[in-house]
């Protein structure tokens, strides 16, 4: 045995070291639509309404209802971030304050009938756009505390280390030797035991994430006699997602001989490009009224590249440890299809009315590998995962606007998430309430939106029975301002 009163090493929400999982793909499938100030403070609903250059990413037919070219840039994004944690009745609040883009978009319009009074055909216009949106953002910073009662992160490496003997192990289990968590049960060579299980400990973690998803759009649309509405996007989404986790347990009541602390901590960023295409259709039966219906294919990544680091430092009466690694991987992978479908209500061109649905079933994205050789990982357990936890998410979303004067135009919306877990093994379920006004001249414009987010979630240090979720509140403020041109 290596020590008689010691083992083990630890780390937040991850399932297993930089193995690419369930989790990451759920990840990277989700889209929380953001992009021009209009767009946000009307809650997203413009499927049915179109004219705005961030609907183009959830209905393509929105850039049917141009008419003049447009320029559109949304410098201006302040998401104050915060976060609530509990864990074993402790509670611990923590939050920032983050800048980003989350928009830049033009739309040229050409009109098919040069002669309006003499129309030679009953197509009015035609109209190209090309910009980005941010359609997914994952800054968050979560913190929490409390005792094991019982329960520790050296239990998780037991379990992966049993059955290998000690000169084979890799990752978690070599560090967690390396820096002496690890200990054989006695006569033994490839079972382990954990001194650290049945103590209370205190349990620490910090996790921050940052990044997003920006998506390229190239969107075709055209008006048919301003009754009927086309659009086709592609949408070439460009992924960057960084965490840090610092994850903790100390013998604070000192239960433990010659056993002091240790720390973990994780770096991880995943980059890659991806590429998908949608559809879009707004149908005017009437002057008041419209509906509209949109298709997005899967997004394909065809190559999304990782980089996994994590170094562990155990404390003991009598010495220190230290030890690390770190992983380099690629992988693909396929994101479920969404459909979309809207109803709007115009009043007298000074206001309007919208409702738009949305449905993914997560349980159809799915991990590929990206080696062509005939030893490539196969990630049948991961995708089996996906379709056992994951399923149907609904989103519903409402918005309106109204033009007080030509000038000045308020606005207002709504959204909600349902939970995309099955079987009611987490929360997930989120609300959007937004606001917004809009300045606007015969040239330039400006808008400016408020959306408060509001999300929970169920989080665990690591995989094991015993263990108790850390329960979290999310509620993110977000302010932005889009300024443009229309000519």
């Amino acid at each position: 045995m290596k020590k008689v009163f010691i083992l083990c090493a630890s780390l937040l929400l991850s399932v297993a070291a930089m193995a690419q999982n369930d989790i990451d793909a759920f990840r990277f499938s989700q889209v929380n639509w953001s992009g021009t100030a209009r767009f946000m403070g009307a809650g997203g609903a413009f499927g049915s309404i179109g004219g705005d250059f961030s609907a183009l990413a959830t209905n393509p037919a929105a850039i049917g209802l141009y008419k003049k070219d447009e320029i559109t840039f949304t410098p201006v994004v302040i998401n104050a971030i915060g976060s609530k944690a509990i864990y074993n009745g402790e509670e611990v609040d923590d939050g920032s304050v983050r800048y980003s883009l989350t928009n830049f978009g033009a739309v040229f319009s050409w009109r098919l009938n040069p002669d309006p009074e003499n129309p030679v055909t009953k197509w009015r216009m035609m109209q190209f756009g090309v910009g980005y949106n941010r359609i997914n953002d994952f800054n968050n910073r979560i913190s929490s505390t409390g005792l094991s009662n019982g329960s520790s992160w050296t239990n998780n490496v037991v379990n992966m280390s049993n059955g290998i003997h000690y000169n084979n192990l890799t990752h978690d289990g070599l560090a967690a030797w390396n820096t002496w968590l690890l200990d054989t049960l006695p006569g033994s060579e490839d079972e382990y035991v954990s001194y650290l299980t049945g103590h209370n400990l205190r349990q620490e973690c910090y996790t921050k994430t940052k990044g997003g998803i920006d998506e390229m759009s190239f969107s075709l649309g055209g008006n048919y006699n301003d009754q009927l509405y086309l659009g086709f996007t592609l949408g070439v989404p460009f992924l960057d997602y960084e965490s840090e986790t610092e994850y903790s347990e100390a013998d604070e009541k000192d239960e433990i001989g010659g056993f002091n602390s240790f720390t973990t901590i994780e770096k991880l960023r995943t980059t890659g490009v991806g590429v998908n295409a949608k559809l879009g259709v707004i149908y005017k039966p009437v002057d008041f009224f419209r509906f509209g219906v949109s298709i997005h294919t899967p997004t394909y990544y065809a190559n999304l590249k990782e980089n996994y680091e994590r170094k562990i430092n155990s404390y003991f009466e009598d010495n220190n440890y230290e030890d690390s690694y770190e992983n380099i991987s690629k992988y693909k992978l396929a994101t479920p299809l969404r459909v979309m479908g809207s109803v709007g209500f115009t009043i007298a061109k000074r206001a309007f009315i919208s409702a738009e649905y949305e449905f993914a079933d997560y349980s159809m994205a799915n991990l590929f590998s990206s080696e062509s050789t005939m030893y490539r990982y196969n990630f049948k357990d991961e995708n089996q995962a996906i379709k056992d936890k994951y399923g149907a998410c609904h989103t519903v979303r409402v918005g309106a606007e109204l033009a007080v004067t030509n000038v000045f135009h308020i606005r207002t919306g709504y959204a909600y998430s349902s939970s995309p877990f099955k079987n009611n093994i987490n929360t997930g379920d989120s609300h959007n309430i937004c606001a917004g006004i809009g300045l606007y001249g015969k040239v330039f414009f400006c808008d400016f939106a408020y959306v408060c987010r509001i999300a929970r979630e169920s989080s665990w240090y690591y995989n094991d029975t015993n263990l108790n979720p850390v329960e979290v509140n999310n509620v993110n403020h977000k302010f932005a301002a889009t300024f443009g041109i229309r000519f």
